[in-house]
């Protein structure tokens, strides 16, 4: 006896297929802005970014580099295509290369107290002031502030200046290896791995622990669980 023909709907079920993967970024070295500024007659041009910005835990840190672009380092990309090895390799580079290099360090308390988007804008003013005074600034989407430096807030700005992909490398390094730190200081989560961002692990870290002195409370649902530290 024949067998019934599958219907429609198992026919559809059987031949689904997962989507194919998400291609790679595009790499794309930053150094257009930088290109066009020395056109205009700019040498100095500084750079600066914040990371952090959207961790449940840890600092925000701002950083600020001051490149000539006369001697721009090779291989600066936007620090979000570059494995955590290669983003060690350039920060050394940077750090050799750059005329100047600041950063700015915002706790979690601190970001609790004045909230996020305040303390993103004064620390990369603070950030940019403590350079030796550059002939450029360009920051990453904000604008800094009336009568500041020569300046331009720009969205995705660290895939074209070379001065922000550079900030925003440093940055990504330096904060990385404090979150390090901090993984060994408040053992269970697990910010060696998740660098204080919202990963299922780290959630379910809040709800086992309360939250660390280095967690911010103000952000959704951080607060909402007992401290286990006084």
């Amino acid at each position: 006896m024949a067998k019934p023909a599958p219907s429609p709907r198992s026919k559809r079920a059987r031949s689904k297929k997962k989507p194919p993967p998400r291609p790679a970024a595009v790499r794309r070295e930053a150094g257009r802005l930088e290109r066009i500024l020395r056109e205009q007659g700019f040498r100095y041009v500084a750079g600066v970014d914040e990371v952090g910005r959207g961790a449940l835990a840890g600092p925000l840190l701002c950083a600020a580099v001051t490149l000539d672009v006369e001697d721009i380092p090779p291989g600066l990309f936007d620090s979000k295509v570059l494995e955590p090895e290669e983003r060690v390799v350039c920060a050394a580079q940077i750090l050799r290369l750059a005329e100047a290099v600041s950063y700015v360090v915002v706790d979690a308390v601190d970001i609790d107290d004045k909230k996020l988007g305040v303390s993103n804008l004064l620390a990369l003013r603070r950030a940019v002031k403590k350079l030796p005074t550059p002939d450029y600034v360009i920051s990453d989407h904000f604008p800094l502030e009336d009568g500041f430096f020569p300046h331009i807030g720009l969205p995705k700005a660290d895939a074209h200046s070379a001065a922000v992909a550079a900030a925003s490398i440093v940055a990504k390094v330096a904060r990385d290896a404090y979150m390090t730190v901090l993984d060994a200081e408040f053992p269970g989560y697990h910010f060696a791995s998740n660098k204080g961002y919202g990963s299922d692990e780290h959630w379910a870290a809040i709800r086992a622990l309360g939250p660390s002195p280095v967690h911010r409370r103000s952000f959704r649902g951080v607060g909402s669980y007992q401290p286990s530290f006084i």
